[in-house]
């Protein structure tokens, strides 16, 4: 079953954005998979390479684009003194 993702929605997008980041970086990425299906019939998948600079660029701005919908900060302002 395929789950339909909203991609207008970045909190709905993330989870999928931070699975194949983590599969680049884990090196869960295969570039040609071939197999015999068990009735004569062989099977072939090719996935193609990503850019991890651009993943992590994503990533980074749908967690802001996230943040901001939810009402959480991305960044805290701290002061020093007697304020």
């Amino acid at each position: 079953m395929t789950v339909a993702t909203d991609y207008a929605d970045p909190c709905a997008v993330l989870p999928r954005i931070r699975e194949a980041y983590y599969a680049l970086l884990e090196g869960r990425r295969a570039e040609l998979v071939e197999f015999d299906a068990g009735n004569g019939v062989r099977r072939r998948v090719q996935y193609g390479s990503g850019d991890i600079a651009a993943l992590h660029a994503e990533l980074n701005r749908l967690e802001g684009l996230c943040a901001s919908r939810s009402g959480a900060r991305r960044r805290f302002g701290l002061r020093a003194g007697g304020f």
